[in-house]
């Protein structure tokens, strides 16, 4: 009887000891996402497509629709270029929340340029749906000649131009802009 009673005190000593280890691994976790949150925003961010402060670089492609895109249509007005992937688990979502961008910032479908990349016809279709009326929908294969051209390190990247046609933000994220943006 006392073996067992002796076993049944080290379990309990062992469990508390792993329910308090337990509670410092979560205390630290939450920890390093404040502190995730407090550096990078709601969404990290990554440096990906062109510097800031830098002329737009000039492109020319062609739409979904058949319609020519080139960067020179941008010029005179403020522009997007979303870049999303097929195999980018949370581009779908940042696909639904560019009618939302669009409708805040006034821009229309010339002004909105989405270049969607990959093989993955199912899941470009899938981007693409959200996107009739409100952007400029651009495939091309993966690390095709738009994304070489913008230096996309990860995807989703938002890229803001001016009406000079100067690039005034380059991120990676799930929605760097809309949470930045007033209602």
């Amino acid at each position: 009887m006392i073996y067992l009673s002796i076993g049944l005190l080290l379990l309990g000593i062992v469990t508390a000891l792993n329910l308090v280890l337990v509670l410092a691994v979560i205390r630290r976790l939450r920890r390093h996402e404040q502190e995730r949150k407090r550096l990078f925003g709601t969404y990290g961010t990554l440096e990906s497509g062109p510097p800031a402060d830098e002329p737009l670089p000039a492109f020319t492609a062609v739409a979904t629709d058949g319609t020519p895109v080139t960067s020179d249509g941008l010029n005179g007005r403020e522009a997007a270029l979303t870049f999303l992937s097929t195999d980018c688990a949370v581009c779908a979502t940042a696909a639904g929340d560019l009618p939302e961008f669009a409708r805040r910032t006034g821009m229309d479908a010339a002004q909105m340029v989405v270049v969607i990349a990959g093989d993955d016809e199912t899941a470009a279709e899938e981007m693409t749906a959200p996107l009739a009326g409100v952007a400029t929908v651009v495939r091309e294969e993966a690390s095709g000649p738009m994304s070489t051209l913008y230096a996309i390190q990860a995807t989703p990247t938002t890229v803001l131009v001016d009406a000079e046609g100067t690039v005034t933000y380059a991120r990676a994220g799930t929605n760097p802009v809309l949470d930045r943006l007033p209602a």
